[in-house]
C-alpha cells in the first residue's frame, strides 16, 4: 500500500472503477489526490449521483495505469478496497487540504479557483464530493497502458466487486473487438463486461474525454452491445465558443447538484 500511495501521489491521472446497482462495471477518469495520506478523489457536484452510487457499490478498484501519468515509471498499480464519501458542500475541506494538489495536477482548475476572486466568481466549483479509499485490501501490478486509442481497461463484475485488467484492442470500431491482455494472460469469457479508456490533451488538460464499450467477453472477442464515446477520436483544442458553452454546462450542472443535495438534507 505504501508503494501505491507513492504512485498515486506522483500520478497526473487515474481510473476509479466500480459495479453499479444493475451489476454492470463502469469507470471514470479522475485526478488522484491525497487527504492526510489517504488516496482521494474530489468530484465536483455535477457528479452527485455518480459519487453516491460509487460510495454504495462496495468494493471498488482504483488504478494508475496510464504510462503518461506514471512519469517514466514502468510499474502500473491497481488497488482494491472500499471508499467513504464526504459531501463537502462548503468546499472548506477541499480548499484547506486538496486545492493546491488539484491546481498542480489539473490545470483547468486554475482558471476557476486559482485566486480568491476566481473562487468567489466560480463558487460552485470548490464544493466537492470526496471519495476516500479507506479500506484497501489488495494491490496488484499491471503492465502500463501506452496507447490511448489501442489500450484499455477491461472491467469485469465479480461477487467481491469490480476486477480490472489492462488489454490491447484491435478493431475497436467494430461490433466484435479483439482483446489481448497486456500481461500475456488469457482473457476469460464472461457476461456483462466493459472496455473503458480515456484520453486528454497535454499538458493543458483542456479536453479530457472517456469512452466505454459495454458487452460480453467471448472466445471470438468482446461482443459490443452498446457504446459511449469513440476510442479513435483525436482530441483537438476547443474553439472559444465551444469552451464558453462547456463552461456554462459545467456551472449549471454543479449548481443543480448542490441544489439537489441541499433538498436531500445534510450528509
Amino acid at each position: 500500500m505504501r508503494e501505491f500511495r507513492s504512485t498515486w501521489r506522483r500520478a497526473w491521472t487515474a481510473e476509479l472503477c466500480w459495479v453499479d446497482a444493475n451489476g454492470r462495471p463502469n469507470g471514470i477518469a479522475v485526478t488522484p489526490l491525497l487527504r492526510s495520506g489517504t488516496p482521494c478523489v474530489a468530484l465536483p457536484y455535477c457528479h452527485l449521483g455518480l459519487a453516491r452510487e460509487i460510495a454504495t457499490a462496495g468494493r471498488v478498484g482504483v488504478a494508475v495505469t496510464d504510462r503518461r501519468s506514471l512519469g517514466g515509471a514502468t510499474g502500473a498499480l491497481v488497488a482494491y478496497g472500499t471508499v467513504v464519501l464526504t459531501e463537502d458542500r462548503s468546499g472548506r475541506v477541499f480548499l484547506d487540504e486538496l486545492l493546491d494538489q488539484e491546481l498542480t495536477k489539473y490545470p483547468p482548475s486554475r482558471v476557476l479557483a486559482d485566486s480568491a476572486l476566481d473562487r468567489r466568481e466560480n463558487w460552485w466549483w470548490t464544493p466537492r464530493l470526496l471519495l476516500e479509499l479507506t479500506g484497501t485490501d489488495e494491490v496488484l501490478e499491471q503492465p502500463p497502458r501506452s496507447a490511448p486509442a489501442e489500450h484499455a481497461l477491461l472491467l469485469r463484475a465479480e461477487p467481491a466487486g469490480v476486477r480490472i485488467r489492462n488489454v490491447a484492442l484491435h478493431g475497436a470500431r467494430s461490433e466484435r473487438v479483439s482483446c489481448t491482455a497486456l500481461d500475456g494472460a488469457e482473457v476469460p469469457c464472461f457476461d456483462t463486461g466493459t472496455l473503458f479508456g480515456h484520453d486528454y490533451t497535454a499538458p493543458d488538460f483542456e479536453r479530457w474525454e472517456s469512452w466505454r464499450l459495454f458487452g460480453d467477453c467471448r472466445p471470438e472477442g468482446f461482443v459490443v452491445r452498446s457504446r459511449e464515446g469513440d476510442p479513435d477520436r483525436r482530441l483537438t483544442p476547443l474553439g472559444l465558443l465551444e469552451r464558453l458553452r462547456r463552461g456554462r454546462r459545467i456551472a449549471r450542472a454543479c449548481r443543480d447538484g448542490l441544489e439537489r443535495a441541499e433538498r436531500g438534507g445534510v450528509k
